[in-house]
């Protein structure tokens, strides 16, 4: 059993050479070639918009709608690749929910070596967790989040969370919207064995800057204007799939 809540889940700051080299390795040489085989042999995914990210150098967020427990793990190790050999910060930061992943230790040491930071539903927007992505992305990482914080049960995008717009505010960095659709035949909520012969689509668009919402003050008011922003973007993506693919997901 791991110590959930009382802050031993999270990686160092300032991780060493050991542990940056470890990571590296497991993501680019062990991650991303089985999931690889698994998105594209044993199902079929399409994507666009890659090329925002191939030109795109961090820090940067990249924000999604959320369809399964394991999006990250489906997602990541497509859009991010080549760039995840260029170096360790290449790799992003993930936001798992603590109660979800951190109840076996060896869990515990997957989600560390593949760079997550842990959150606690409920804890609100100022627990640790937040301040610690917010300060991964400052010194130069890439975050991939989730602004709606919570699976969806209907195949549609939900109301995202304040949380999202303290992290854009006090890193500074530009986000990467991004929606995908398919992953919930995949990994139905309740199935723990995923799914082969589906079809995946996702679509990037390009980085939304900030520099106007960044010039006012840090309140629920601008965190407002902010996450109003980042849904618009990952909505136009939707808009982008359904055009070029078809909706494929309405239903879960």
């Amino acid at each position: 059993m791991s110590d959930i809540g009382n802050g031993n889940n999270f990686i160092p700051e300032n991780p060493g050479f050991f542990n940056r080299a470890l990571s590296y390795l497991f993501i680019n040489f062990g991650i991303v070639p089985s999931i690889s085989v698994f998105m594209h042999l044993l199902n079929r995914t399409r994507i666009t918009g890659k090329k925002n990210l191939v030109r795109l150098k961090p820090p940067y967020i990249l924000m999604s709608n959320h369809l399964t427990l394991l999006d990250n793990l489906f997602i990541g190790p497509l859009i991010f690749w080549p760039k995840g050999f260029n170096g360790y910060r290449y790799l992003p930061y993930h936001a798992p929910e603590e109660n979800n992943f951190y109840k076996k230790w060896l869990i515990v040491k997957f989600m560390k070596i593949v760079k997550s930071i842990p959150v606690i539903r409920g804890r609100g927007i100022r627990q640790e967790g937040v301040t610690r992505m917010i300060t991964a992305v400052k010194n130069g990482g890439i975050l991939h989040i989730f602004p709606e914080g919570t699976r969806t049960r209907n195949g549609q995008i939900g109301k995202a969370k304040d949380t999202i717009a303290r992290i854009v505010y006090e890193s500074g960095a530009p986000v990467v919207p991004l929606y995908h659709q398919g992953l919930e035949k995949v990994l139905p909520i309740g199935s723990g064995v995923p799914k082969v012969c589906k079809t995946i689509n996702i679509a990037i668009g390009e980085p939304i800057i900030f520099d106007n919402e960044l010039k006012e003050k840090n309140n629920p008011q601008t965190w407002k204007v902010i996450t109003q922003r980042i849904m618009d973007g990952i909505r136009e993506q939707q808009v982008i799939v359904n055009e070029r693919w078809g909706e494929i997901s309405a239903k879960i």
